[in-house]
């Protein structure tokens, strides 16, 4: 049992119930359990450390120089820490455009395809 499936309206987030500010009900429809901003925000890693997304999580450099010795823009890729965890809830991240979504899982799944398999009908 998924306590905020996707396809049904969600209009608080799964771990504190407050009100989303950021997101409306028909995008957090998208998602199981989505998570608020708020709460995101005291995300950790297993190792209690802060998440880490895209270059830095690679390790990598965001800036690069060229062959000519010009400098470029490294897009972030869309990868990261997961799972995360939130005043003790398990989470999964959805990395992507450089920026992520945070939802609570329900099953405290092994993986982020195991997550999509039980939270997720279509999947």
């Amino acid at each position: 049992m998924v306590e905020y499936p996707p396809g049904e309206p969600q209009e608080v987030c799964a771990i504190c119930g407050d009100p989303f500010e950021g997101y409306d009900p028909d995008f957090a429809s998208n998602y199981a359990n989505l998570v608020c901003d708020a709460c995101d925000e005291r995300a950790v890693t297993e190792e209690a450390a802060r998440p880490k997304h895209g270059n830095e999580y690679l390790d990598r450099d965001s800036i690069v120089e060229k062959e000519d010795e010009t400098n470029a823009i490294r897009l972030d890729p869309d990868v990261g820490d997961n799972p995360v965890f939130i005043d003790g809830e398990k989470c999964w991240r959805r990395y992507r455009f450089g920026g992520w979504i945070t939802r609570r899982d329900d099953h405290d799944c092994s993986s982020i395809e195991e997550f999509h398999e039980k939270h997720r009908d279509d999947f």
